[in-house]
């Protein structure tokens, strides 16, 4: 049966605030750490849903982008404590543009 953990990977004033919520939190600095923690979170697949918030992104952006096609564990990227850069959203807004023809979001 798949796993229905889920794991939070990101600064950690905003992770550990998930760990209450028995969501695993993985508290990283942006570089290296980030770019291993996320790996071996992928590779191990203990977790069905891994959230890493956008703070990090630059440092793991093409890991996330090479999990895009697998449908276990699933990255999503969301905003950090420091509030949002709008990266996911502009991500969604365009697979919806390409799934509907229209962009609905509207993203700036």
């Amino acid at each position: 049966m798949p796993s229905s953990k889920l794991a939070f990977v990101g600064e950690k004033a905003t992770v550990v605030a998930f760990e209450g919520l028995g969501i695993s939190a993985f508290p990283v600095e942006p570089g290296d750490d980030a770019r291993k923690t996320l790996t071996d979170l992928i590779k191990k697949k203990e977790h069905a849903v891994v959230f890493v918030t956008e703070d990090i992104n630059d440092s793991v952006a093409d890991i996330i982008a090479a999990t895009a096609a697998e449908s276990f564990p699933s990255v999503v990227l969301v905003p950090s404590s420091a509030g949002s850069r709008k990266i996911g959203l502009r991500k969604l807004s365009g697979i919806l543009k390409n799934a509907l023809g229209a962009d609905i979001l509207k993203i700036e």
